[in-house]
């Protein structure tokens, strides 16, 4: 079978309690660990930093190489979802994940540090392929907008509660403590999983080339891909360069940077329940067209907001920028998902984790490339590096559905 347009055979949809436990692991696995995993040190850069003598641009890398591994293998892990049970590869991959994160415990260097981040996104990798097959799987199209809500939710979640927990891991026990934390929330999963979560057929689909290009180039999903990609950059430009700002221009404590870094997916996660539910009553296209718009003008308000930075800047400002864009950015990304799964029913997991890949791709080049702009000139520069950014992938995306519209009425 190779029509991407052809259903998964034989893929029976749980229902009741065995469906429900289908997207509870699949949102904690997935979601919230993959997001909480990424960020519960970023209230510690600074001291993490000091304590591995390593640079800014540096420890940005810790984040960007978990990021790049999540990115480049749930490429891989996506095909083999869409032919192979999902449970004990995502098992296995969390085994993974729990043993890295207890490696990552004693790192003694930036290099083991590294090593273990890339173990890390390696088991997170396959959480997340077989987190978007589990709710494609569960949930009917007329339904999967709210699913993908909830899923794209508990991300948010873990990024919300990430660097407040993490902040607070780090003042009793050092930032190891946070890695402490990894290994004890991979090992609750795991065994979540080899509990309650079914064994799902797989439709044993192929999937090449050819496949994976047609996913990207087909224009309602080109303009997804394009919106997820530009609106991780912005958001993970904000985490890198958030808290050098708070400390070394606005005087703030170092504290308050988790405060704020879990405003933006504290917002993120409000945009997302309402996304899942708007996408499904008025289509996923148009509500990617207004979150673009209104997520590129409160991104300009960030700008403005690091411009001006000083000591006694209002921090009401700053709040009210990030959390506009958290929210528009956050009522798009339930409906990103799903136009995935549903243009590409038969290659569910590779079309969901092409669009993860999207993002993944924004959150790793983020930290390095924001950091690099920002130690030449200044916060302000990596900002409005990424605001072209968005602007850009809503001026793409925007070719896209014009293009698509062109082809419905030809």
């Amino acid at each position: 079978m190779t029509g991407s347009n052809v259903p998964p055979a034989a893929q029976a949809r749980p229902s009741g309690a065995a469906g429900w436990w289908v997207l509870v692991g699949a949102a904690l696995a997935a979601g919230f660990l993959r997001a909480f995993a990424q960020m519960i040190y970023s209230g510690a850069l600074v001291s993490m930093s000091a304590d591995l003598h390593a640079s800014q641009a540096g420890i940005g890398l810790t984040i960007s190489i978990y990021g790049l591994c999540v990115a480049g293998l749930q490429i891989i892990f996506g095909p083999l979802v869409d032919r192979y049970s999902s449970k004990w590869i995502l098992a296995a991959g969390m085994l993974l994940f729990t043993g890295a994160s207890w490696w990552g415990s004693m790192a003694g260097g930036l290099g083991a540090l590294l090593a273990v981040r890339c173990l890390q996104g390696m088991g997170i990798a396959a959480a997340v392929a077989v987190g978007v097959a589990s709710i494609s799987d569960t949930h009917a199209p007329e339904q999967r907008g709210r699913a993908m809500g909830l899923f794209t939710m508990s991300n948010s979640l873990g990024a919300t509660v990430a660097p407040l927990l993490g902040s607070a891991i780090a003042l009793w026990f050092g930032w190891r403590g946070d890695f402490w934390a990894l290994a004890l929330c991979g090992l609750l999963v795991l065994l979540l999983v080899l509990w309650q979560l079914p064994a799902q057929p797989a439709p044993a689909q192929r999937v090449g080339l050819q496949e994976l290009l047609q996913i990207a180039r087909r224009p309602a999903t080109a303009a997804a891909l394009a919106f997820g990609f530009a609106q991780y950059y912005a958001i993970y430009t904000y985490h890198a360069l958030l808290p050098f700002m708070l400390s070394e221009r606005m005087g703030a404590p170092e504290s308050w940077a988790g405060g704020f870094q879990a405003l933006l997916p504290l917002s993120v996660t409000v945009g997302s329940l309402w996304g899942g539910q708007l996408a499904d009553r008025h289509g996923a296209l148009r509500i990617l067209e207004r979150c673009a718009a209104l997520g590129g003008l409160a991104y300009g308000l960030l700008l403005i907001a690091s411009l001006l930075a000083a000591p006694g800047f209002s921090l009401l400002w700053l709040a009210l920028a990030v959390g506009m864009f958290g929210v528009a950015a956050g009522t798009g990304f339930p409906a990103q998902l799903s136009l995935m799964v549903d243009n590409f029913p038969a290659l569910r997991a590779t079309a969901g984790t092409a669009q993860l890949f999207a993002r993944a791709i924004g959150s790793t080049l983020a930290p390095v490339l924001a950091g690099v702009l920002s130690q030449r000139g200044g916060q302000p520069l990596g900002f409005g590096f990424a605001l072209l950014v968005l602007l850009g992938s809503s001026g793409f995306g925007r070719l896209q559905l014009q293009r698509r519209a062109v082809q419905a009425g030809s």
